[in-house]
Protein backbone atom coordinates (compact mmCIF):
# COMPACT_ATOMS: atom_id res chain seq x y z
CA UNK A 1 0.00 0.00 0.00
CA UNK A 2 3.01 2.46 0.45
CA UNK A 3 3.85 1.94 -2.61
CA UNK A 4 0.63 2.30 -4.73
CA UNK A 5 0.36 6.00 -2.14
CA UNK A 6 3.96 6.85 -4.05
CA UNK A 7 2.78 5.94 -6.90
CA UNK A 8 -0.02 8.32 -6.80
CA UNK A 9 2.22 11.11 -5.18
CA UNK A 10 4.23 10.93 -8.22
CA UNK A 11 1.76 11.66 -10.51
CA UNK A 12 -0.35 14.11 -8.86
CA UNK A 13 0.76 16.68 -10.74
CA UNK A 14 -2.27 16.19 -13.33
CA UNK A 15 -4.76 16.64 -10.70
CA UNK A 16 -6.79 19.82 -11.52
CA UNK A 17 -5.80 21.08 -8.17
CA UNK A 18 -2.29 20.93 -8.77
CA UNK A 19 -2.98 22.32 -12.27
CA UNK A 20 -4.40 25.72 -10.77
CA UNK A 21 -1.69 25.72 -8.59
CA UNK A 22 0.87 25.58 -11.55
CA UNK A 23 -0.67 28.11 -13.14
CA UNK A 24 -0.79 30.53 -10.52
CA UNK A 25 3.06 29.76 -9.79
CA UNK A 26 3.61 30.57 -14.07
CA UNK A 27 1.67 34.10 -13.72
CA UNK A 28 4.66 34.58 -10.95
CA UNK A 29 7.80 33.83 -12.84
CA UNK A 30 9.87 37.10 -13.59
CA UNK A 31 12.41 37.59 -16.08
CA UNK A 32 12.21 36.94 -19.68
CA UNK A 33 9.27 34.87 -19.48
CA UNK A 34 7.29 38.33 -19.03
CA UNK A 35 8.53 39.74 -21.92
CA UNK A 36 6.60 36.87 -24.04
CA UNK A 37 3.31 38.22 -23.08
CA UNK A 38 1.40 39.96 -25.47
CA UNK A 39 0.42 42.79 -23.42
CA UNK A 40 3.68 43.74 -23.06
CA UNK A 41 3.97 43.44 -26.79
CA UNK A 42 1.01 46.11 -27.06
CA UNK A 43 2.73 48.55 -24.95
CA UNK A 44 6.29 48.59 -26.79
CA UNK A 45 3.63 49.29 -30.27
CA UNK A 46 2.02 52.09 -27.74
CA UNK A 47 5.75 53.52 -27.42
CA UNK A 48 7.38 53.23 -30.88
CA UNK A 49 3.34 55.62 -32.01
CA UNK A 50 4.76 57.94 -29.39
CA UNK A 51 8.02 58.48 -31.01
CA UNK A 52 6.26 58.83 -33.99
CA UNK A 53 3.74 61.28 -32.57
CA UNK A 54 7.01 63.24 -31.37
CA UNK A 55 8.50 63.01 -34.95
CA UNK A 56 5.31 64.59 -36.12
CA UNK A 57 5.14 66.99 -33.48
CA UNK A 58 8.37 68.32 -34.66
CA UNK A 59 7.62 68.54 -38.29
CA UNK A 60 4.17 70.16 -37.69
CA UNK A 61 6.30 72.88 -35.77
CA UNK A 62 9.27 73.30 -38.30
CA UNK A 63 6.09 73.87 -41.19
CA UNK A 64 4.04 75.97 -39.30
CA UNK A 65 7.65 78.23 -38.71
CA UNK A 66 8.07 78.01 -42.13
CA UNK A 67 4.28 79.34 -43.22
CA UNK A 68 5.04 81.79 -40.60
CA UNK A 69 7.90 83.31 -42.35
CA UNK A 70 6.25 83.07 -45.76
CA UNK A 71 3.30 84.89 -44.85
CA UNK A 72 5.61 87.55 -43.16
CA UNK A 73 7.15 87.34 -46.35
CA UNK A 74 4.19 87.82 -48.26
CA UNK A 75 2.44 90.47 -45.71
CA UNK A 76 6.28 92.73 -46.46
CA UNK A 77 5.88 92.74 -50.24
CA UNK A 78 2.33 93.58 -50.49
CA UNK A 79 3.01 96.74 -48.52
CA UNK A 80 6.39 97.22 -50.88
CA UNK A 81 4.06 96.81 -53.58
CA UNK A 82 1.25 99.06 -52.13
CA UNK A 83 3.81 101.87 -51.60
CA UNK A 84 5.38 101.13 -55.10
CA UNK A 85 1.45 101.63 -56.49
CA UNK A 86 1.00 104.83 -54.71
CA UNK A 87 4.69 106.34 -55.74
CA UNK A 88 3.99 105.56 -59.35
CA UNK A 89 0.51 107.16 -58.71
CA UNK A 90 1.67 110.16 -57.16
CA UNK A 91 4.39 110.82 -60.40
CA UNK A 92 1.98 109.68 -62.91
CA UNK A 93 0.05 113.07 -61.39
CA UNK A 94 2.98 114.97 -60.96
CA UNK A 95 3.74 114.26 -64.77
CA UNK A 96 0.28 115.32 -66.15
CA UNK A 97 0.28 118.53 -63.97
CA UNK A 98 3.71 119.66 -64.47
CA UNK A 99 5.37 117.87 -67.48
CA UNK A 100 4.94 120.49 -69.27
CA UNK A 101 7.41 122.94 -67.37
CA UNK A 102 10.50 122.70 -69.14
CA UNK A 103 8.61 123.24 -72.31
CA UNK A 104 6.87 125.61 -70.73
CA UNK A 105 10.50 127.51 -69.70
CA UNK A 106 11.80 127.32 -73.31
CA UNK A 107 9.08 128.77 -74.22
CA UNK A 108 9.03 132.26 -71.97
CA UNK A 109 11.73 133.35 -73.96
CA UNK A 110 9.57 133.76 -77.04
CA UNK A 111 6.95 135.15 -75.27
CA UNK A 112 9.38 137.63 -74.09
CA UNK A 113 10.47 138.71 -77.34
CA UNK A 114 7.01 138.73 -79.22
CA UNK A 115 6.33 141.35 -76.33
CA UNK A 116 9.31 143.54 -77.04
CA UNK A 117 8.52 143.21 -80.61
CA UNK A 118 4.89 144.69 -80.03
CA UNK A 119 6.31 147.77 -78.03
CA UNK A 120 8.87 148.23 -80.71
CA UNK A 121 6.05 148.12 -83.57
CA UNK A 122 3.53 150.84 -81.64
CA UNK A 123 6.39 153.47 -82.35
CA UNK A 124 8.12 152.11 -84.91
CA UNK A 125 9.07 154.27 -88.24
CA UNK A 126 10.19 151.19 -90.62
CA UNK A 127 7.67 148.17 -91.26
CA UNK A 128 10.38 146.43 -92.76
CA UNK A 129 12.36 146.39 -89.24
CA UNK A 130 8.91 145.12 -87.39
CA UNK A 131 8.84 142.71 -90.02
CA UNK A 132 12.49 141.17 -90.11
CA UNK A 133 12.27 141.56 -86.08
CA UNK A 134 8.94 138.94 -86.03
CA UNK A 135 10.52 136.82 -88.74
CA UNK A 136 13.20 136.41 -85.99
CA UNK A 137 11.51 135.35 -83.39
CA UNK A 138 9.40 132.95 -85.47
CA UNK A 139 12.06 130.93 -86.41
CA UNK A 140 13.10 130.79 -82.68
CA UNK A 141 9.52 129.56 -81.99
CA UNK A 142 10.06 126.74 -84.34
CA UNK A 143 13.64 126.05 -83.33
CA UNK A 144 11.88 125.68 -79.65
CA UNK A 145 9.45 123.46 -80.46
CA UNK A 146 12.12 121.31 -82.86
CA UNK A 147 14.09 120.74 -79.07
CA UNK A 148 10.81 118.96 -78.35
CA UNK A 149 10.65 116.99 -81.44
CA UNK A 150 7.74 119.16 -82.71
CA UNK A 151 7.85 119.83 -86.74
CA UNK A 152 5.73 121.22 -89.16
CA UNK A 153 5.59 119.32 -92.42
CA UNK A 154 5.01 121.14 -95.92
CA UNK A 155 1.76 120.09 -98.06
CA UNK A 156 1.51 122.63 -100.99
CA UNK A 157 1.72 120.47 -104.13
CA UNK A 158 1.56 117.34 -101.96
CA UNK A 159 -0.88 114.48 -103.22
CA UNK A 160 -4.03 114.55 -100.22
CA UNK A 161 -3.40 112.65 -97.89
CA UNK A 162 -6.30 112.15 -95.51
CA UNK A 163 -4.58 110.44 -92.75
CA UNK A 164 -2.23 114.40 -92.12
CA UNK A 165 -4.48 116.21 -94.52
CA UNK A 166 -7.42 118.16 -93.70
CA UNK A 167 -9.82 119.20 -96.65
CA UNK A 168 -11.49 122.65 -95.98
CA UNK A 169 -12.31 123.41 -99.84
CA UNK A 170 -11.88 122.38 -103.17
CA UNK A 171 -11.11 124.31 -106.43
CA UNK A 172 -10.24 124.24 -109.88
CA UNK A 173 -6.57 124.77 -110.40
CA UNK A 174 -5.40 123.92 -114.13
CA UNK A 175 -1.31 124.47 -112.61
CA UNK A 176 -2.14 121.05 -110.70
CA UNK A 177 -3.32 117.58 -111.03
CA UNK A 178 -6.35 116.56 -109.25
CA UNK A 179 -6.28 115.69 -105.68
CA UNK A 180 -3.18 117.75 -105.29
CA UNK A 181 -2.70 120.26 -102.15
CA UNK A 182 -2.78 123.99 -103.96
CA UNK A 183 -3.14 126.63 -100.79
CA UNK A 184 -2.76 125.93 -96.63
CA UNK A 185 -5.01 127.62 -94.39
CA UNK A 186 -3.14 126.26 -91.60
CA UNK A 187 0.30 124.25 -90.78
CA UNK A 188 0.00 120.52 -89.58
CA UNK A 189 2.90 119.52 -87.01
CA UNK A 190 4.25 116.12 -86.60
CA UNK A 191 4.92 114.99 -82.46
CA UNK A 192 7.92 112.68 -83.28
CA UNK A 193 6.32 110.32 -85.72
CA UNK A 194 2.41 110.71 -84.57
CA UNK A 195 0.22 113.23 -86.37
CA UNK A 196 -0.30 116.12 -83.62
CA UNK A 197 -2.17 118.29 -85.61
CA UNK A 198 -3.41 118.08 -89.69
CA UNK A 199 -2.81 120.37 -92.02
CA UNK A 200 -5.94 122.53 -93.14
CA UNK A 201 -5.44 122.70 -96.85
CA UNK A 202 -7.42 123.29 -99.95
CA UNK A 203 -7.37 120.68 -103.08
CA UNK A 204 -7.11 121.12 -106.64
CA UNK A 205 -10.45 119.17 -108.27
CA UNK A 206 -9.53 120.05 -111.88
CA UNK A 207 -7.50 117.46 -113.99
CA UNK A 208 -4.24 119.58 -114.59
CA UNK A 209 -1.64 116.99 -115.92
CA UNK A 210 -0.86 119.01 -119.21
CA UNK A 211 -0.21 122.05 -117.19
CA UNK A 212 1.88 120.23 -114.58
CA UNK A 213 3.58 118.62 -117.03
CA UNK A 214 4.60 122.29 -118.96
CA UNK A 215 5.44 123.63 -116.32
Amino acid sequence: MSASKKHIHANDHHHPKNQKISEAAEDEIPGDAAEANPEDAHYEGQDISLSDREALVEQIDKLEKESGALSERLLRTLAEFDNYRKRVAREKDDLLKYGAEKMALDMLPVADNLERALDQAKNAADAAAVVQGVEMIFKQFLATLEKFNIKSFDSIGQTFDPEKHEAMARQDNPQYAENTVVAEFQKGYFLNDKLLRPARVVVSQGSGDDAQEEK
